[in-house]
C-alpha cells in the first residue's frame, strides 16, 4: 500500500523534501512555499511539520505569519507518524491520538549534519559580508559543539587564524589538537576580525564585547536568545545568521531531514 505524505508549512526545505519524497509515495502539501495546496482524502500516513515548528506567536512556521495549528485537525489519526523540528510540548498536546511525534532535531545524526551545513553557509555568508578573502583573518569562535567544530575546521581550511573560546578544558584541548588556538571566555584575543557565536547565551563578558571595534563582524549563529545581552547596542557589525541550513542550503537540509525520517520509518 502506497504511503501518503503530507507536508505542512515550513520553508524551502519543505519544498525540496516534497520533491525527494515523490518516488516513495503520494505527496500532498499545505502552506508550503512555492507549491499549491493539495490535501489527501483521508488522514496522512506521515505528517511532516516545519523545522523549527512554531513561530514566537505559536503558529506553524510558513509564509507570512504562518498557519494556525488548528489546520492540522482531521489531517492525522492514530496511525499517522508526525515529524518536525523543535516540536514543543504544547503542540504535542494538540496532537492527541496520533501514532507518534518525532522531533528530528533531537536526532544526533541530524544535528551533526545540520551543524556541518550551518558551518558551510556561515563561511560563505561571512565572505560575502566582508567582500574579501578569509585568508589570514583573525577569527574567534565561541563554543565548540556541533556547529563550532566543523566551522573551525572550515576556517582553518581557508587559512584563517582561528581561536576557540570554550568553558571546558577538554574542549579547548580538542580545539588545540585540531590546529586552533584556544582560551576561556575571559581571556579572548584582542581585536578579532570576526566573532562567530554558537552559544545560545551571553558567554562573552560585557567588557569583552565593549572591546570589539567597528571593524569587527559578529556572526550570530546561536538560537535565541543568542550571544548578546538583552538590549545590548553593539558598536560592531552584527550579522544575524540563524537557521542557515533552511535559508542558504535548503536542498541539502531537506536531504538531511529525509534521512532522519527514513531512519525512523524503518522501525515502523
Amino acid at each position: 500500500m502506497e504511503i501518503t505524505y503530507l507536508l505542512v508549512g515550513g520553508d524551502r526545505r519543505q519544498f525540496w523534501l516534497s520533491r525527494l519524497l515523490v518516488p516513495r509515495g503520494s505527496v500532498f502539501t499545505l502552506g508550503v512555499p512555492g507549491l499549491e495546496d493539495c490535501l489527501p482524502d483521508c488522514p496522512a500516513d506521515v505528517l511532516i511539520l516545519p523545522t523549527p515548528c512554531l513561530t514566537a506567536r505559536g503558529r506553524l512556521r510558513g509564509m507570512g505569519e504562518g498557519l494556525d495549528p488548528a489546520v492540522l485537525s482531521g489531517l492525522f489519526d492514530g496511525h499517522t507518524r508526525i515529524y518536525g523540528g523543535a516540536v514543543p510540548e504544547g503542540l504535542r498536546n494538540k496532537l492527541p491520538g496520533c501514532g507518534s511525534v518525532t522531533d528530528l532535531l533531537l536526532d544526533p545524526a541530524v544535528k551533526a549534519a545540520n551543524g556541518r551545513l550551518t558551518a558551510e553557509a556561515a563561511v560563505e555568508l561571512t565572505a560575502d559580508r566582508l567582500e574579501s578573502s578569509l585568508f589570514g583573518l583573525s577569527c574567534l569562535v565561541l563554543g565548540y559543539g556541533c556547529v563550532a567544530k566543523p566551522l573551525a575546521a572550515l576556517l582553518l581550511s581557508r587559512h584563517a587564524r582561528v581561536t576557540v573560546a570554550a568553558r571546558r578544558v577538554s574542549a579547548r584541548a580538542e580545539a588545540i589538537q585540531s590546529g586552533c588556538d584556544a582560551c576561556d571566555f575571559i581571556h579572548v584575543p584582542p581585536s578579532p576580525g570576526v566573532v562567530f557565536n554558537t552559544v545560545p547565551a551571553a558567554a562573552l563578558p560585557r567588557e569583552g564585547l565593549n572591546e570589539l571595534g567597528p571593524d569587527c563582524l559578529w556572526v550570530e549563529l546561536a538560537s535565541a536568545p543568542g550571544g548578546l545581552p538583552l538590549g545590548y547596542e553593539p558598536r560592531f557589525d552584527l550579522l544575524r545568521a540563524n537557521s542557515l541550513p533552511g535559508r542558504r542550503l535548503p536542498r541539502s537540509a531537506a536531504a538531511v531531514l529525509l534521512e532522519g525520517i527514513l531512519r525512523c520509518e524503518v522501525s515502523v
